[in-house]
């Protein structure tokens, strides 16, 4: 089975000054996980925001948060959800920040999807399974 490819992130919002991202449940292994909503066009965080009830801001995904992120991340793994279509969505898609990091660097459009994140019941929650 192939990866799914999708275009990379370039912009990811704010709420205030802290990146957003989804809530996770903790990952099986017990080793913390952290996702931050990131978007390939103006068109998707534009829509992500009019679902949205709080007041978000786009702004670039640079290459040395990226960075900064995977040095100090330890065993915690670091996801980038791409181009999700609001923050309600029961299923998600989301790249390791460390291969958004890659895409980046060489210049691809594309990125692959490793990992489904999936609304946990009605709670706000997503539980992380890799692809």
């Amino acid at each position: 089975m192939s990866d799914l490819l999708v275009e990379t992130p370039n912009d990811i919002l704010l709420d205030g000054n802290q990146r957003f991202g989804p809530e996770l449940r903790a990952l099986h292994s017990g080793n913390g996980c952290t996702a931050i909503y990131g978007f390939s066009n103006k068109e998707f965080y534009d829509s992500f925001c009019k679902k949205s009830e709080k007041a978000l801001a786009p702004y670039p995904l640079v290459k040395g948060y990226l960075r900064n992120q995977i040095k100090d991340a330890g065993d915690s793994l670091l996801l980038v959800v791409v181009d999700a279509e609001g923050p309600h969505e029961s299923d998600l898609n989301a790249a390791t920040m460390q291969s958004v990091l890659e895409a980046q660097e060489n210049r691809s459009s594309r990125v692959a999807v490793s990992f489904r994140l999936t609304r946990i019941d009605q709670s706000q929650a997503y539980r992380v399974e890799e692809n």
